[in-house]
């Protein structure tokens, strides 16, 4: 009998330890390693749900918080959160594969293979030198980035260290899209200050790109004799990434300075109005970050918020949501076949059935988690109470869902007064927006079915 069963544990150990299934339990143990470290940090000040809570939105790089971490944690526990944040960011699997590259040891072929289906559509030739640079590129931009904030908090720091630690721990969370910040109001005070705004936004931008895409961009600008020969050397998947991440940006500033010149935007000046309008669109889609008070803000503006939120960031970047290509995929499949065509095309590229099928599942499986943790949220929050008594308390916790699903980590100022179960069930989506949607991408790709029923007609429209 002992024999058997150990015949048999290699294979469970295999069933167990699959492509699919080592982003969820690498995460997994990282939250709660970093939920036991808070609470040691905390010195018994913090549940495990609120430890757990908090491990959570800064492993998942969500950035929602039931404490101000600048005043109620520790110096120590505040390192938890920015290491978290950093490794979360990066991703584990990132993590581990560039200090083995750098120590010289070789990636494994079940870490190549997880790697390549996160940060790249193909199978590629140079993968070690992309994940080196994955790590270069990280170091560097939050370099640069903890430098020039370093400029501005030295003015407005007590000293010039924690200026330095204010800057470090800033350039990592917003590069990471994680929306975490030692300031009370997080990022309001600076909302005039336009070295604050456009690094930060520089920052987040770059961070929400995917790392593939800094890699395709580096390398065919060494390439390329001009501008028009570097657009068309350039990718599908970077094309779609950089000019739908543009338009989101152009089309959310517009909207904010519209919708909230006169409501959070009054009485500012028309330098604050624009750099708010533009801050608040870059990091309305992944980072968290805010420059203006979201639960003060008029209908439309929360509802393109969200709309942005369940967008969210690209492929193999530090960001969640459905990604833009999914939804750029989507938008393109929809004008094909209205104008009749069979397949969508963007930048005259047909796009492959098997993008299409993927950009489809995970946006129905996002929709079917926002629905259900929606209403999980609600029955844990407002129990079965008539609608006239919790008035204006949906559009709260629906924010609050998809900013976890989204791991944005913007609140209308709901997330201090959740239940342990409401915390429980923003704890599941963060987790689920992180690695939910890429294995549920990942899955759906490693299958394929060889059988199909009768085909018949339904009516449409």
């Amino acid at each position: 009998m002992i024999e058997l069963i150990g015949d048999r544990l290699p294979r469970i150990m295999r069933s167990l330890f699959t492509p699919w299934s080592l982003p969820l339990m690498a995460f997994s143990a990282l939250i709660l390693t970093g939920a036991i470290l808070l609470m040691i940090c905390g010195q018994g000040k913090l549940s495990f749900i609120d430890a757990l809570f908090m491990a959570t939105s800064a492993s998942c790089v969500t950035g929602l918080t039931i404490m101000n971490i600048g005043t109620d944690l520790t110096i120590w526990g505040q390192l938890v959160i920015l290491t978290l944040i950093q490794v979360g960011g990066l991703g584990i699997m990132t993590f581990s594969t560039g200090l083995m590259l750098f120590l010289g040891r070789s990636i494994s072929f079940r870490s190549r293979f997880v790697l390549q289906d996160i940060f790249t559509y193909s199978p590629r030739s140079d993968f070690t030198s992309l994940v080196k640079r994955i790590v270069i590129f990280t170091v560097l931009f939050e370099f640069v980035g903890a430098l020039l904030l370093f400029l501005r908090f030295v003015k407005t720091s007590p000293s010039w260290i924690s200026a330095l630690y204010q800057a470090i721990f800033h350039s990592i969370s917003a590069f990471c899209n994680a929306g975490f910040s030692l300031f009370p109001d997080s990022m309001m005070r600076f909302r005039g200050d336009a070295l604050v705004n456009f690094t930060m936004c520089g920052l987040i931008v770059m961070g929400g790109l995917g790392f593939l895409v800094m890699h395709e961009i580096y390398a065919t600008l060494r390439k390329a004799r001009d501008l028009r020969r570097f657009w068309n050397m350039l990718s599908l998947h970077t094309k779609v990434v950089t000019t739908s991440t543009a338009a989101l940006i152009v089309i959310g500033a517009l909207l904010f300075l519209v919708s909230e010149w006169h409501v959070t935007m009054k009485g500012f000046r028309l330098s604050e109005r624009l750099l708010s309008s533009l801050f608040q669109s870059v990091t309305t889609r992944t980072a968290g970050f805010n420059t203006l008070d979201f639960a003060s803000m008029n209908n439309i503006s929360i509802f393109v918020t969200m709309i942005f939120m369940f967008i969210g960031a690209s492929p193999g970047s530090t960001g969640g949501g459905i990604k833009t290509t999914s939804f750029m995929v989507l938008l393109a499949l929809g004008w094909s076949r209205f104008r009749g065509f069979e397949q969508p095309f963007l930048f005259k590229r047909t796009v492959s059935n098997d993008s299409v099928n993927r950009a489809l599942v995970v946006f129905v499986v996002g929709v079917w988690i926002v629905v259900m943790g929606t209403v999980l949220l609600l029955v844990t929050e407002l129990g079965y109470k008539p609608y006239h008594e919790t008035e204006g308390y949906f559009m709260e916790y629906l924010f609050e869902v998809i900013s976890a699903f989204g791991t944005v980590g913007l609140s209308m100022g709901v997330t201090p007064t959740l239940s342990g179960p409401g915390k429980l069930v923003i704890v599941l989506l963060m987790f689920i927006g992180r690695v939910g949607p890429l294995t549920v991408a990942m899955a759906v790709q490693a299958r394929s079915v060889s059988y199909s029923y009768a085909e018949e007609k339904v009516m449409i429209g």
